[in-house]
């Protein structure tokens, strides 16, 4: 597959020259507002759990961003009918064509026998649960290949005198590295499937009640299983269920062919450096892209292209906790769970178009009217309507009061935070929006002076973090689970 490579620095601009305003360096601006180095240094400073991270004063300045744009709407139109909610209804109806296409192409067979769902339900047994204990004998760290055959060894001779008849219990006490559970004759109690590392978890529930396993080998050593009660709920209590899952198993499988051949039809084509531009453009969706950067090609399909300029638009609906994620994940993550996502959307779109399924206008009005009640509510909840200035105060100065207050109140953990989602993207067209990357780490450096050099390793407190939204077409990035 031949590839098409350009440089990230060619693309993605982060442009200084303008973050220097009346007031000083700036983190943001926004129609005509500032948010200043200082400002967010002072907010971030005060609190000591918040870690001084660029990704603490990016959330922040998303918030001051969202919250100074929707009070500026507010204050021209206490309804909000001067936001075009557009966009955002027509990514909305576009999933639609695309649930619309599967359903009117995808029609898999999902009439399953009784017997077939019974043996299925013998082989998976959902819902079981099993009590177990174990013996954990694990190596020294670092060990030598000498030293882990020695343990190794040392484990063989345990479960030999288990065979044996001697009991278990006293000589998980003795011999077991767990201290937890060892303490306990090795009892672990009952746990779920999935709960255990891979290895551990498939040895346990393939044993019945009584039996005890070969040793088994997980990355904290080598251990010995025994099951001491196994549950699992009867074919009776959940054979409905189970066939539904069934049939949705089969739904999906159907949906993912069917896909699959759409984008092999597609010839879809990755750029070499689509991972590393996603990351860039997800750090800060708001920084100018340079010349023609835009149009730069993430991937390329018969008959269009997902660009740059896409990737930005779609990174500016996603919440700060979204966009942190999609800089944590792998290369190949970004690539399958992103990129080939919303290019596989696209595809789907043009496809549904050509079926004849098209954006249905009385759906989009019903929509549009549904969430901009439940935009007038947000701004309502956080007094953003009907802002007065005080005496000698201009209106621009009380927008920048309040909107500072209520980050104020957010900080001290006294206010919760009202995520706007896409919304936030509607109130940004056109309001010439811009986080500035010095600021940022201007801020960083600032704070971590003020605490004497010293950087928090707490995590941000509840009332900081956003509510992670779910990606269009299932483009979430998944980060590896520990």
């Amino acid at each position: 597959m031949k590839a098409m490579r350009w440089s990230t620095l060619t693309v993605l601009v982060l442009v200084a020259a303008c973050d220097r305003g009346a007031s000083g360096p700036l983190v943001a601006s926004a129609k005509g507002h500032e948010f200043t180095v200082s400002q967010a240094t002072s907010l971030i400073a005060s609190q000591p759990q918040l870690p001084p991270q660029s990704e603490v004063v990016l959330a922040l300045s998303d918030l001051w961003i969202d919250y100074t744009l929707l009070a500026e709407a507010a204050s021209q139109d206490s309804t909000l009918a001067n936001v075009d909610l557009d966009p955002i209804i027509l990514q909305q109806e576009e999933g639609e064509m695309i649930v619309a296409l599967r359903d009117s192409t995808v029609h898999p067979d999902t009439a399953i026998s009784e017997a077939d769902v019974l043996a299925r339900f013998n082989q998976d047994a959902p819902g079981t649960r099993v009590r177990a204990r174990h013996i954990l004998v694990s190596p020294p760290e670092g060990a030598t290949p000498a030293q882990r055959d020695s343990t190794q060894r040392f484990a063989d001779a345990l479960l030999a005198r288990l065979k044996a008849g001697e009991s278990f219990e006293p000589l998980a006490k003795q011999f077991s590295a767990d201290p937890g559970s060892g303490a306990n004759g090795g009892d672990l109690g009952f746990f779920d499937r999935g709960q255990m590392v891979a290895s551990f978890d498939s040895a346990a529930f393939a044993l019945q009640p009584g039996e005890l396993s070969g040793l088994v080998v997980t990355p904290y050593g080598f251990h010995i299983i025994r099951v001491d009660e196994k549950e699992q709920p009867s074919f009776d209590s959940l054979g409905v269920q189970f066939r539904i899952a069934m049939q949705e198993e089969r739904m999906v499988a159907a949906e993912s062919m069917y896909v699959a051949t759409i984008m092999d039809k597609g010839k879809l084509e990755i750029d070499d450096g689509a991972a590393t531009m996603v990351r860039d453009i997800a750090a800060n969706p708001l920084a100018k892209l340079g010349f023609r950067g835009g149009s730069r090609t993430l991937a390329k399909y018969d008959g269009g292209a997902l660009t740059v300029g896409e990737l930005r638009t779609f990174m500016q609906t996603r919440e700060p906790q979204y966009r942190a994620q999609v800089q944590q994940a792998t290369d190949q993550q970004i690539v399958d769970n992103l990129v080939k996502a919303l290019a596989q959307r696209e595809m789907l779109i043009e496809e549904a178009r050509r079926a004849g399924i098209l954006p249905n206008a009385t759906r989009q009005d019903s929509m549009k009217t549904e969430l901009r009640t439940s935009f007038v509510d947000a701004a309502r909840q956080l007094g953003l309507i009907g802002i007065q200035p005080t005496a000698g105060e201009s209106q621009k100065a009380a927008i920048d009061r309040t909107v500072a207050s209520i980050l104020q109140g957010i900080i001290q953990g006294q206010r919760d935070v009202i995520p706007l989602g896409p919304v936030s993207f509607a109130l940004r067209q056109d309001a010439d929006a811009e986080v500035f990357e010095d600021g940022v780490q201007q801020v960083v450096a600032q704070v971590t002076a003020a605490r004497g050099g010293s950087t928090n390793p707490a995590l941000m407190p509840p009332s900081m973090p956003m509510p992670m939204d779910s990606a269009a077409a299932g483009a979430a990035p998944e980060t590896p689970s520990r």
